[in-house]
């Protein structure tokens, strides 16, 4: 192999490298990891809204899944989500609308979970 061959190569190779390698660390949460959040996080409100069809409505009910919109957004900005924090949220959530009416006082108690999982959330980030 002639120098000025392998030098090309090595040059190539070098940015080539340097390219991926800034891809892999500034860029990979805009191209994977916001839009595997988008699409699991609708996919979550569209199963929940599936859930909430015999739920009977009171004002409770809208409460709820604002508390509930409020935990989504709040995860989309979270670096990390772990996901037993959110499977505690989803059974919180079949337990209060299991016997189809939402009361002020589920409502109360479920503010109080995602307040606490948000802030376990927080600091586990930290």
């Amino acid at each position: 192999m002639k120098s000025g061959c392998l030098i090309k190569a090595l040059i190539a190779s070098t940015i080539f490298f340097a390219v991926v390698f800034y891809i892999a660390t500034n860029k990979l949460d805009d191209y994977f990891v916001k839009p595997v959040k988008d699409f699991s996080i609708k996919y979550f409100t569209k199963d929940l809204k599936d859930q909430f069809k015999h739920v009977k409505e009171t004002p409770e009910k809208d409460s709820l899944f604002a508390q509930i919109n409020y935990f989504t957004n709040n995860l989309k900005d979270l670096n990390t989500v772990h996901l037993d924090a959110v499977s505690e949220v989803l059974d919180s959530i079949e337990f209060f609308i299991g016997d189809s009416v939402v009361t002020q006082k589920d409502l109360e108690n479920f503010k109080v979970i995602i307040e606490a999982k948000l802030k376990d959330e927080r600091s586990k980030k930290n």
